[in-house]
């Protein structure tokens, strides 16, 4: 399927005022986010990735918050993974709001899906505050309707098929707040569950020193399932034809290295036969064999072009299924003939009878020593997105 993401990152001031080691929250979260667009686009370089940041608008400037306008949509889904994270880091720069209208971030993601069918959707949700703004109007507050919109809105995209992966980073669980009475641990249970037992998806409570494992590995782990696969009880045989059983010696240059072959050429079907157990996903078989011109060779072969096998038969099993297949596909040997004429010129006459010139000849294979790296099998590594 295609994958679209969503980042919805807050940008609130809570997040510049606390700080992990010597950068703030915001800085590690928008780090963790660049390498967590690195991951997806390496595990599908088809992902559309955009982005959103939240916080709110700020009534002591004049400016009317608690609207869809307390977020921004820095970067619509795209396929650039450079754009993306420029749009990420772009929020370094960009002002903080002094409030947290986390319904206003998922709204905008939500109405900027593309409407395309059989594509997974997500909306990875960062932020390090209960929401205190919605987009109803009601703002600067804990209790009544910001809580309880947010988390409607939060089923109601789930509904739809989006999968919303939240984290809420540094928050101060066991402090009470004023309005509610309540722990801001209580409050934000109200709104996205439990770790165990979430409203969304998947939700991690996490401090700051947890950021970047759970944005860049269990995060990018709820968006990619990795399927690692493999081929086992494989067997090949490779079919020689019979005149290059009849011309040529053959010879390994090297054993296999995954994996037994028969010692030499079994005359009653010209083939060789390479039998492996296991070979993992990623893993690389070769065998490398030639073959050389024989002394007593038909010299009805010279000047033809000859396949060096019929065909290579495969069977074996592809994750516990049976799988076979033959190719025909071969290297091809000429042998050529050329006369070789002595011009050399004695400084003295030599004494002669007959000719005064002689000739010889050489027999040339146009591939004297053929080098075949036999069968390789690679299995490249299979991301399910």
């Amino acid at each position: 399927k295609d994958v679209e993401v969503f980042l919805v990152i807050d940008n609130s001031t809570s997040m510049v005022e606390n700080k992990v080691d010597n950068l703030t929250r915001k800085q590690v979260v928008i780090n963790s986010a660049n390498t967590l667009t690195d991951k997806l686009f390496q595990a599908n370089p088809k992902v559309k990735v955009g982005v959103v940041s939240f916080s709110s608008l700020d009534t002591t400037k004049g400016e009317t918050e608690g609207t869809i306008n307390d977020a921004k949509l820095l970067l619509n889904l795209n396929n650039s993974k450079s754009e993306v994270k420029n749009a990420i880091s772009s929020i370094e720069s960009n002002e903080e709001g002094p409030r947290t209208n986390i319904e206003a971030g998922i709204t905008i993601a939500n109405q900027n899906y593309s409407a395309e069918a059989n594509t997974n959707r997500y909306i990875v949700l960062l932020t390090d505050g209960v929401p205190n703004n919605d987009i109803n109007g009601d703002f600067a507050t804990y209790i009544g309707e910001v809580g309880a919109r947010t988390k409607s809105k939060l089923q109601e995209i789930e509904a739809s098929g989006i999968k919303i992966i939240g984290a809420m980073i540094g928050l101060d669980g066991e402090k009470v707040e004023g309005q509610s009475k309540k722990t801001y641990k209580e409050l934000a249970e109200e709104v996205f569950g439990t770790v165990d037992n979430p409203t969304i998806s998947s939700y991690y409570y996490i401090q700051d020193n947890e950021i970047e494992t759970t944005i860049v590995d269990k995060i990018f782990s709820d968006i990619v399932t990795v399927v690692n696969h493999f081929m086992s009880d494989i067997v090949i045989k490779d079919y020689f034809p019979q005149e290059i059983i009849d011309n040529f010696n053959f010879e390994y240059v090297a054993s296999p290295n995954i994996g037994k072959v028969s010692t030499k050429v079994d005359t009653t079907d010209n083939s060789i036969t390479w039998d492996i157990k296991l070979l993992k996903e990623g893993e690389v078989a070769t065998l490398s064999y030639k073959i050389t011109l024989k002394d007593d060779y038909n010299k009805e072969i010279i000047d033809k072009v000859l396949p060096t096998n019929t065909k290579v038969d495969i069977t074996g099993k592809y994750d516990e299924k049976e799988v076979s297949n033959t190719s025909d596909i071969s290297p091809k040997v000429k042998v050529l003939y050329k006369e070789i004429i002595d011009n050399t010129v004695a400084e003295k006459p030599i004494p002669q009878t007959g000719e005064n010139s002689f000739g010889g000849f050489a027999i040339i294979i146009s591939a004297i020593s053929i080098i075949v790296i036999a069968r390789v099998i690679y299995l490249r590594k299979n991301r399910d997105m």
